[in-house]
């Protein structure tokens, strides 16, 4: 079964993102995968220190949650990487666990492991009506990249202000729930697994 791992970067629970990416969650499962969301701001994911202990691709030496987090990633087929833009970037619960990836980083670029295929993509909400995307997406396709996840799309929507204010969109939360159906099909297709 195609195992999906959705991280939800928001420190706002039920929020613009947040929905969007149970939406994209409620998609895949409707197509047959096991889905597992993590709320990143529940975890304790402390910064990287560029200490260096990583280089054998083996373990991070920062004994907190993200120890699961590479666990999780490691077995997923898709991961749905879900958070607002924050001065104009992902947040930075998001971000603290992007940087923690070196360890996947030195096991791809490095010691040549890239691991199992997999596919990705990335969903955001902003408040500002002029918002762009451009930094947020360069920081989640650099990790997906990373983690050997083809990124396959961006569902991004700007003017969000308001907590649940996205159901007012007429198709936000279908698009995201046609992107997670689309990203089973398209890795059942493909044989990522």
């Amino acid at each position: 079964m195609t195992f999906v791992l959705g991280l939800a970067g928001s420190p706002r629970r039920g929020g613009n993102t947040d929905l969007l990416l149970d939406a994209a969650l409620e998609g895949a499962r409707e197509a047959g995968a096991e889905v597992r969301k993590v709320s990143v701001s529940e975890l304790t994911v402390r910064p990287c220190t560029a200490c260096g202990r990583c280089a054998d691709g083996a373990r991070c030496i920062i004994d907190d949650d993200m120890t699961g987090i590479y666990e999780l990633i490691d077995r997923a087929d898709v991961i749905l990487v879900a958070s607002p833009v924050h001065f104009d970037g992902v947040s930075a619960q998001m971000k603290a666990l992007i940087d923690r990836c070196q360890l996947f980083w030195q096991r791809k670029y490095v010691l040549k492991r890239p691991g199992k295929q997999r596919v990705g993509a990335f969903l955001s909400a902003a408040a500002r009506i002029r918002t762009d995307f451009t930094c947020p997406e360069a920081t989640v396709r650099a990790f997906l990249l990373t983690v050997n996840a083809r990124p396959v799309r961006t569902l991004a929507y700007a003017g969000f202000e308001e907590a649940g204010s996205i159901v007012d969109h007429p198709s936000a939360l279908c698009d995201a729930r046609d992107l997670g159906r689309e990203l089973i099909e398209a890795t059942i297709g493909r044989n990522v697994h």
